[in-house]
């Protein structure tokens, strides 16, 4: 079955997430290159680890755990190796949170290996340590102790990435039921964006599957979730889908409606949704071609043609526009920072360690690609965490949100 990577991508990429920093006095190296991170543990020795206390041998799978995420994309078998070194060494000490994230990626490896059998048997380990996981559990990795929301996350996230697995390999009745698991916990939680990508995900399934009728019924859920969510990205995603369903459908003029919307956001995002908007703009072209056939006059067939060329023309026009208006819209900017109001109350916002991560590298100045290249995440979920973000702090933009985060002590 083909992989639908913009409906998987939510699920896979929280297969890799990097940890946060846990520990007193830790020093994140992933800003850095891989080479730092080599030189930060040449002086371990197999005798110094040996005889390394609890704490400095937690300091050094962190480092270990690093260069695992920092090779990911650039060194599978350095990756690789580094991984097996955090999880044998976590599952030796007990560190459950280094356990299930260290497997997850080693699941990863053997995934893109084709090697499923091991894939499933680490993601499992995974499963099964979170599972062992209590509330209120503390060790050195969690000194304040385990929350419920940190363990839902875990199993959502693990959830979805053993339904991919499955999906992949038609095995679509299992892959329904982790995919079931998963959207469990994120109605409990009320995470409407997870909910939409998670039934977006399974319409993509039900879709390629042939079951036009499942697949409607999960992208109507999808868009509900997206619209509840405020999410124009999965809004876009879901009708593109429904389009996709009328199109089949022979619905041709709603298809092409829930199309065009689709690509209005598309559009307005070029520089960033490119792969959406090549997609959509293909199953448009395959409506009006559908439009074409059936029409009767040439008179029709040549003003879908006309309309078709004016569209590109504009698209073609917008992208060029966009540019120049980048440039522009940086300068902007930089001249009226200083004008911003200042920040409004912000008692009792909380961030879990991802949004942290997230709102780190904002700060830093790094772009949407360069985030998801440097913690290995999709850029579609490296979007969902800035747009939550923006509306955790009540702001409409990232330079509003650094100097408010700076002002409340999460940035210095």
């Amino acid at each position: 079955m083909k992989i639908q990577l913009f409906s998987i991508a939510v699920f896979v990429s929280l297969a890799v997430f990097p940890l946060s920093v846990k520990a007193g006095s830790y020093v994140d190296h992933r800003g850095h290159n891989v080479d730092s991170l080599e030189m930060a543990i040449a002086g371990w020795s197999a005798d110094r680890i040996a005889e390394a206390s609890d704490e400095e041998l937690l300091h050094l799978v962190y480092d270990w755990h690093d260069l695992m995420m920092g090779y990911l994309n650039i060194n599978g078998e350095r990756s690789l190796y580094y991984s097996r070194k955090v999880f044998n060494t976590s599952v030796r000490k007990g560190w459950k949170d280094m356990v299930w994230t260290s497997a997850k990626v080693i699941g990863q490896h053997f995934w893109a290996r084709e090697q499923y059998d091991s894939a499933t048997f680490y993601y499992n380990t995974a499963l099964q340590t979170i599972r062992t996981m209590k509330v209120g559990e503390v060790d050195l990795e969690h000194p304040d102790g385990l929350t419920q929301y940190d363990i839902d996350d875990g199993l959502s996230s693990m959830y979805g990435t053993i339904g991919n697995l499955y999906s992949i390999q038609d095995s679509i009745g299992l892959a329904m039921e982790y995919y079931a698991k998963a959207g469990e916990i994120f109605e409990r939680h009320g995470w409407n964006n997870s909910l939409s990508s998670l039934y977006y995900n399974m319409a993509e399934t039900w879709f390629e599957e042939g079951d036009i009728l499942k697949a409607k019924e999960n992208y109507d859920l999808g868009l509900e979730y997206a619209i509840k969510a405020e999410d124009s990205l999965w809004i876009a995603g879901n009708k593109a889908g429904l389009g996709k369903v009328e199109m089949s459908e022979r619905h041709l003029r709603k298809a092409i409606r829930l199309l065009d919307e689709a690509g209005q956001y598309y559009s307005a995002h070029d520089d960033q949704e490119w792969q959406g908007l090549l997609d959509n703009l293909d199953y448009t072209n395959q409506v009006l071609r559908l439009q074409k056939r059936q029409a009767r006059s040439g008179l029709i067939i040549s003003i879908a043609a006309i309309l078709l060329l004016i569209a590109c023309a504009l698209i073609y026009c917008h992208m060029r526009k966009l540019r120049q208006q980048k440039k522009q819209t940086d300068e902007v900017l930089n001249e009226t920072i200083g004008e911003l109001a200042p920040a409004t109350d912000t008692a009792g916002i909380k961030l879990n360690d991802r949004e942290l991560q997230i709102l780190e590298l904002v700060a830093e100045g790094l772009s949407v690609k360069e985030i998801a290249n440097r913690i290995c995440l999709s850029p579609e979920t490296v979007k969902w965490y800035r747009k939550k973000l923006l509306t955790k702090f009540d702001v409409s933009s990232f330079i509003v949100l650094v100097n408010k985060a700076k002002e409340i002590g999460y940035l210095k």
